[in-house]
C-alpha cells in the first residue's frame, strides 16, 4: 500500500494520459510468410478461397491479395487434420487430431468458431470426411467402420448411422471379418443418394442411402489409399499402397476395367496417397502423389501430372501435405478441366499453371517461403524513392521471367473494404501509398527484398553474393524449376519450388545488411569477414570487383586466428545482371563474423565491427581508413577461448564472490534501517527516472534490486568483451559547441564507447584526397554492460536524420540551437549525455529494477491528429525489446515509460533475437522459422486486413422452428441489447451476416485477424488463447501502469477473475449472461488505469 501512495506523486496528468492513449497502443496485426507446420488444405470453388490448417491449431483463409482471415482453436496442441469448406456460405468445418469438429464462419472481417462437437471412443476416431452436395450433412467415416452424419445446421449428430455390419451383408466372407477403417467416402456425381465407401483393406462398396442397401461391391487385393470419381459418374479410380491405381466400372464389381497400373514399376513402389481424375476437352488429366520406386527414389516428394503423352513428375524439396486443382471458369468446379494445380508442402506452397505450354510455376502473391534459406538478419526501409522502387521491381522481374508463368493469380475470393468503399474509381489515393521494403539476409548468402507496404509480403528481388566468390564448395547460382538435361531420365522429374534449406558454404551466411534508399547503395556483411558494397544499376555490366583487405589485429603480433578461412573472391571480370551490382569488397582479417555494420553514403564510408575490433572503409577510393583492435592486450587467444581464461584462479573467483555477497547483505540491512535518499534516487526523481514505475521510490520493496545487480560485476578480462556491438555515423558537436564534426561511434561488449573524428574532403577533392580518422574520445561505462546502440538527438530531442534526408527534403533541418545529446543504450540501462562535454543528463536502469536485459533498440515517430490543431502532433520515442519479450516505449530525453507490452514469449529466443523495429512504431519478428509476425506500438499506424466476403442472398441456412435453443438465445440477445450496444455491428457484417449458429455464441469474444471492432472489448475469458491481436487488451492494461496500479497487480487481478469466469460454462443461457455481466463490472471497477487503455484499442482500430 505504501508503494501505491508514493507512486501517486509521479502519475501523469489526465491530459497526458489521454495523449498517451492516442499515441501508443500495442497489437499484433498481421502475419507474413508461410504457416509453420501446415497439416491440412481446403478449397472453396464458389467463393474462390484457400484455407490452411496447422499443427498448432491455427486456421488461415486466403482470397485475393489483401484478403486474409485468421482463426485459432482453443487447444493449441491439437493439429488441424482436415478442413472442409461449405461452398458459397463462408463457412468451414475443421477436424482436429483430438477428434473434435469445429464449425467456423467468416462474419465481416472476422473468422470465428461458432460450434463444436466431439466424438469419444477409439472406434469413433474420424478417418474420412465427405460433404453432401446438398450441404445439409457432413459424412464422417470412422476407424470402427461406421459412418455418422453431422447436421450442419444444428452441428449435432443425426440419428441416421450407416453401420458397417449392414454394409457388409452382401460382401464376401473374407472381408466381413475386418474390412478396416473407412479410408474414403465419395458421393457419385449425378446421384446424390449414392456414396462410394472405401475401406482400408481394399474393399469398396457403392451404397444407396435411399434404399438403403449396397448396389455394388468392388474388391481390390491391395490396401486402399484414395478413391476418385470421373465426372460422368460411370467410372472411378482407386489408388493403393503398392504404387498402383485401378479404373473401375460402376456396374462391374469383380475386377477393374484393366489390370491395376503401376506406372513406375515393376519393382516395388511407394503408396499413391491421393489420386485426381479431371476431364478435359482433349485427353483427361491424371494427377497423383507418390508412387515412386522404393529402391531409387523413395526419398522424393513428387506429384505426377499426365495428360495424354505429356508426363511430368514435379519434384519438391519437402513433404506433400495435400493438393487440389482449380477448374477453368465455367467448368464443373470439382471434376472440370483444371487450369491450376495448388500443392501444399510442409515448407512452401507451389502453384502450377496447367494452361501454359510447359506447366510453369505461378508467382505467389502471399504464403511465400521466407525461409527458402534460413533467415539470419533483417532491415526495414520506409518511404523508398520511386526510382529505386521501380529499379528493384524491374530487376526482380528479369530474374524470374523464365521461371514463372505470366498468368494472374487464380485465387480471387473476398472483397477488400477500402476498394469496396471507393468503388475502385478513386485513383487520387494511389500516390499516398507508402513504399516500404523489408530486407532479409539468408544463410546461402542472398539478400531478399520484400514489399512490406501492405497485408501481403511480396518478393521483389534477390541479391546473391555467392557469385562473387570461388571455391570447391560454392556452386553457381542455379535456377529453380529447370530440369536436368537428361531426356532418358525416368521418371521425368522436374524440380519445382523455392525452398532450399542447404547452403553451399556456411561462410556465405549474411550477418548484417544495410541499404541507403536515397543513393541506392547496399552493404552486405557475412560470416567470413567479407563486406560487399553494391549500387543499383539498370543495365547488365561486366567488370572486375576490387577487393581491399584490412587487418584489424595488425598491431598485435602474438595473435593467432584459429577459425575458418576467408572466402576466395573471384578474379577477373564478373558479369553483373541488372539490380544491385557489387562495386567493392572489403575483406577483414581475421575473417570473423561481422557483428556490426554502418553505412554513410554521403561520405562514401562504411564501417564494420567484429569480435576483434573495427575497420573504417572508404568505398569511393577503395581504401582502408582506420582499424582499431579492441582485444585485451593481455589475452591474445581471441574470441571463443574465454572459458579457458576464466579458469585462471578458481580460489580467487570464489573468494571475491563471498565478499560481494557479504557486501550486498550489509547494504540491504542499511536500506532497511531507513537510509536517506541517495543522490542517484534524487536525480532519478528530478527527471532521469521512470515516472510510471513505482519501484523508483526509495522505500519500495523492490529497491534492493539494484544492489543485487551490483554484485554481478563483469570481469575486465572477459574474452568476449572485445566484440563490437554497434556502430554509428553522425555529424555532431564532439570537439566544441561552435562546429559540428563528422564522427564514428563504436560500442563494445565490455561497455566501452569509442568516438572517432573523421575528416572528409569536400567537392572534387573527395576522389583525390584520403579520408582521415582519429580517436577523439573514449567512454567507459561503470557497469561494463554491452553497448548495443548509440544515437544522437538534436536540440529538439529528435534523432539525427539519415544521410541526404535533409538535402532531399525528407527530413527537417537539424536543430542546432541547443546542445545535442547522445543516447547510449547498454544491455542494462539507457544513459543520455550532453555533447560535447559528455556530462550525464539522465539514465534509466532496466536490469537493476526489473531484472530484464535490452536486446533491441530503435527510434520511432508516433503521431496523432489533435482536435485543436490542423497539424499532426508527433513525438519521437525510444523503443526497446527486452530478453523477456517485452516492448517498452520511452520518451526522450526524459526516458519516461509510455508503454509496456508483452509481445513475445520469453521462451521464444529466435523471435526475440530476430525482431526489427520500423521508424513508424511497427516491428517484425520471426513468429516461427517460416513466419513473420507484424506488430504495432502505435495507435495510428496499423497494418491489418480489412476485408469481407460477399455472399449471395440466403446463402446461409436459417434456423428451423424446432431449434429451441436458438429461439431461447434470441430472446436473451434482445434482453441484453442495451448492455452490448454496438457489439454486434462488425465492419462488413452486412455482406456476410452471422447465421443463427453464430448468434448463439455472440457474446463470446471471437478469435480474429487483427482486432475486433466491438465497442466494449472487455476481457471475458482471460484463459482463452487468442490469435493475432486480441491479446492487446491485456497488454494495454499494463501499458499505462502508473502511480497506484502496477503491472503485477493487474496480472494478479486477472488471474483471480479468470477463476470466476469459469462460471460461464453453465448451460443456462440467462445465468450465463448475468454472470458474464458481473465479471465485466469487476474488471472495469478494479483496473482503473487499464479500463481507458482498452477503450483506446477500439478507437485505434477504427483509425
Amino acid at each position: 500500500m505504501l508503494k501505491f501512495i508514493r507512486g501517486k506523486g509521479q502519475q501523469p496528468s489526465a491530459e497526458r494520459q489521454k495523449l498517451q492513449r492516442e499515441l501508443f497502443a500495442f497489437r499484433k496485426t498481421v502475419q507474413h510468410g508461410f504457416p509453420n507446420k501446415p497439416t491440412s488444405l481446403a478449397w472453396d470453388p464458389a467463393l474462390r478461397l484457400l484455407a490452411v490448417g496447422t499443427a498448432s491449431g491455427a486456421i488461415k483463409i486466403f482470397g485475393k491479395p489483401g484478403v486474409e482471415f485468421y482463426g485459432q482453436h482453443s487447444n493449441h496442441e491439437s493439429a488441424v487434420t482436415k478442413i472442409v469448406f461449405v461452398p458459397n456460405e463462408g463457412r468451414l468445418v475443421s477436424l482436429c487430431d483430438d477428434n473434435s469438429l469445429h464449425l467456423w464462419e467468416v462474419n465481416g472481417s472476422i473468422l470465428e468458431e461458432v460450434k463444436e462437437h466431439s466424438l469419444e471412443g477409439k472406434l469413433k476416431k474420424i478417418s474420412a470426411l465427405c460433404l453432401e452436395s446438398a450441404r445439409e450433412h457432413l459424412l464422417l467415416g470412422t476407424e470402427g467402420g461406421n459412418i455418422y452424419l453431422l447436421n450442419l445446421k444444428t452441428f449435432n449428430m443425426s440419428e441416421t448411422i450407416i453401420y458397417q455390419d449392414v454394409v457388409m451383408q452382401n460382401v464376401p466372407e473374407d472381408y466381413k471379418i475386418n474390412p478396416g477403417a473407412v479410408e474414403a467416402i465419395a458421393e457419385q456425381p449425378g446421384c446424390p443418394d449414392k456414396i462410394l465407401i472405401g475401406y482400408n483393406r481394399g474393399l469398396m462398396v457403392l451404397w444407396d442411402r435411399k434404399a438403403p442397401g449396397a448396389d455394388q461391391t468392388y474388391i481390390s487385393s491391395q490396401q486402399l489409399e484414395s478413391i476418385c470419381w470421373h465426372k460422368s459418374g460411370s467410372r472411378f479410380t482407386s489408388s493403393h499402397n503398392d504404387g498402383s491405381y485401378a479404373v473401375w466400372d460402376v456396374g462391374v464389381g469383380e475386377k477393374p476395367l484393366e489390370e491395376p497400373n503401376t506406372i513406375y514399376g515393376p519393382f516395388p513402389c511407394k503408396a499413391v496417397t491421393k489420386f485426381l481424375w479431371r476431364q478435359s476437352k482433349g485427353d483427361d488429366y491424371i494427377l497423383f502423389a507418390g508412387g515412386m520406386p522404393r529402391a531409387s527414389y523413395s526419398d522424393r516428394h513428387a506429384i505426377t501430372v499426365q495428360q495424354g503423352k505429356k508426363h511430368v513428375v514435379f519434384d519438391f524439396t519437402s513433404k506433400i501435405v495435400d493438393f487440389f486443382t482449380i477448374a477453368i471458369e465455367g467448368e464443373d468446379p470439382e471434376f472440370g478441366e483444371p487450369d491450376t494445380l495448388i500443392v501444399l508442402l510442409e515448407e512452401e506452397l507451389v502453384a502450377i499453371d496447367l494452361l501454359s505450354e510447359d506447366w510453369k510455376m505461378l508467382s505467389l502473391p502471399y504464403l511465400v517461403s521466407l525461409h527458402a534459406s534460413a533467415v539470419t538478419c533483417s532491415q526495414h526501409i520506409s518511404n523508398v524513392p520511386v526510382q529505386l522502387w521501380e529499379d528493384i521491381i524491374s530487376a526482380g522481374k528479369k530474374q524470374v521471367q523464365d521461371l514463372y508463368s505470366s498468368r494472374e493469380w487464380p485465387i480471387t475470393g473476398g472483397v477488400i473494404l477500402s476498394e469496396k468503399e471507393n468503388g475502385k474509381e478513386d485513383n487520387n489515393e494511389e500516390p499516398e501509398v507508402t513504399r516500404n521494403l523489408l530486407l532479409t539476409g539468408h544463410e546461402d548468402g542472398t539478400v531478399r527484398f520484400w514489399n512490406a507496404s501492405g497485408i501481403a509480403l511480396q518478393p521483389l528481388y534477390k541479391f546473391a553474393s555467392a557469385g562473387l566468390f570461388s571455391g570447391d564448395e560454392i556452386g553457381g547460382d542455379g535456377s529453380n524449376g529447370v530440369a536436368d538435361d537428361d531426356e532418358e531420365e525416368w521418371p521425368p522429374f522436374r524440380k519445382v519450388g523455392t525452398f532450399d534449406p542447404y547452403s553451399d558454404d556456411p561462410r556465405l551466411a549474411v550477418k548484417k545488411v544495410v541499404l541507403c534508399p536515397l543513393t541506392g547503395t547496399l552493404v552486405v556483411a557475412g560470416t567470413a569477414g567479407s563486406v560487399i558494397v553494391a549500387k543499383i544499376g539498370s543495365e547488365q555490366v561486366e567488370k572486375e570487383v576490387k577487393v581491399t583487405t584490412m587487418n584489424v589485429v595488425s598491431d598485435r603480433d602474438g595473435f593467432v586466428w584459429k577459425g575458418h578461412d576467408q572466402l576466395t573472391p573471384r578474379s577477373g571480370n564478373i558479369s553483373l545482371p541488372p539490380g544491385f551490382q557489387s562495386s567493392a569488397i572489403l575483406q577483414l582479417h581475421p575473417p570473423a563474423a561481422v557483428t556490426a555494420l554502418v553505412l554513410h553514403s554521403e561520405w562514401g564510408l562504411a564501417a564494420a565491427g567484429t569480435a576483434h575490433g573495427l575497420a573504417l572503409f572508404d568505398f569511393v577510393r577503395h581504401k582502408g581508413v582506420l582499424t582499431k583492435c579492441t582485444l585485451n592486450p593481455n589475452d591474445l587467444s581471441g574470441a571463443g577461448d574465454a572459458p579457458i581464461s576464466r579458469r585462471k584462479s578458481f580460489k580467487k573467483s570464489l573468494r571475491e564472490s563471498f565478499r560481494r555477497l557479504r557486501k550486498g547483505r550489509s547494504t540491504r540491512h542499511a536500506d532497511k534501517r531507513g537510509t536517506g535518499t541517495s543522490p542517484t534516487a534524487e536525480k532519478k526523481r528530478d527527471g532521469g527516472g521512470d515516472a510510471s514505475t513505482p519501484s523508483s521510490a526509495p522505500l519500495s520493496p523492490v529497491e534492493p534490486k539494484p544492489v543485487e545487480r551490483q554484485v554481478e560485476a563483469r570481469p575486465v578480462d572477459d574474452g568476449q568483451g572485445s566484440m563490437v556491438r554497434c556502430l554509428y555515423f553522425a555529424r555532431t558537436y564532439i570537439i566544441s559547441v561552435q562546429s559540428m564534426t563528422p564522427t564514428l561511434w563504436a560500442g563494445t561488449n565490455n561497455g566501452t564507447v569509442f568516438v572517432f573524428t573523421i575528416t572528409v574532403p569536400g567537392g572534387q577533392k573527395r576522389t583525390e584526397e584520403d579520408v582521415s580518422c582519429q580517436l577523439g574520445k573514449e567512454i567507459q561505462l561503470k557497469h561494463r554492460a554491452p553497448v548495443i546502440s548509440v544515437s544522437i538527438l538534436d536540440g529538439a530531442s529528435v534523432p539525427l536524420p539519415d544521410p541526404l534526408e535533409v538535402e532531399r527534403g525528407l527530413a527537417k533541418q537539424v536543430d542546432t540551437g541547443t546542445p545535442h545529446r547522445v543516447v547510449i543504450c547498454s544491455e542494462e540501462q539507457f544513459k543520455i549525455f550532453t555533447l560535447p562535454s559528455l556530462k550525464p543528463f539522465c539514465k534509466f536502469k532496466l536490469t537493476a529494477h526489473e531484472g530484464s536485459r535490452v536486446r533491441r533498440v530503435g527510434f520511432a515517430s508516433f503521431s496523432t491528429s489533435r482536435p485543436d490543431s490542423s497539424t499532426q502532433y508527433t513525438e519521437s520515442c525510444l523503443l526497446c525489446l527486452t530478453n523477456l519479450g517485452d516492448c517498452i516505449v520511452l520518451s526522450v530525453p526524459e526516458l519516461r515509460r509510455q508503454l509496456n507490452a508483452a509481445v513475445i514469449r520469453r521462451e521464444d529466443i529466435n523471435g526475440i533475437s530476430s525482431l526489427t523495429f520500423t521508424k513508424n512504431g511497427e516491428a517484425f519478428y520471426l513468429h516461427s522459422s517460416s513466419e513473420l509476425q507484424r506488430i504495432t506500438l502505435s495507435a495510428s499506424t496499423i497494418t491489418q486486413p480489412r476485408c469481407c466476403l460477399e455472399l449471395p442472398e440466403g446463402a446461409r441456412p436459417k434456423a428451423t422452428e424446432t431449434d429451441e435453443e436458438d429461439m431461447e438465445d434470441e430472446d436473451d440477445d434482445e434482453e441484453g441489447d442495451e448492455e452490448k450496444g454496438d457489439e454486434g455491428k462488425i465492419e462488413g457484417r452486412e455482406s456476410a451476416a452471422p447465421s443463427p449458429t453464430a448468434q448463439e455464441v455472440q457474446a463470446i469474444p471471437p478469435t480474429v485477424n487483427g482486432d475486433t471492432d466491438h465497442a466494449e472489448p472487455i476481457i471475458q475469458e482471460p484463459d482463452e488463447p487468442k490469435e493475432n491481436g486480441t491479446e492487446e487488451d491485456r497488454h494495454d492494461m499494463s501499458a499505462l501502469s502508473v502511480g497506484d496500479i502496477t503491472i503485477d497487480s493487474v496480472k494478479d487481478h486477472l488471474m483471480t477473475s479468470s477463476e470466476e469466469n469459469r462460471i460461464t460454462e453453465i448451460k443456462n443461457e440467462r445465468l450465463e449472461f448475468s454472470t458474464r455481466t458481473e465479471t465485466q463490472s469487476v474488471v472495469k471497477t478494479t483496473v482503473i488505469s487499464s479500463g481507458t487503455t482498452v477503450v483506446n484499442s477500439t478507437n485505434s482500430s477504427n483509425n
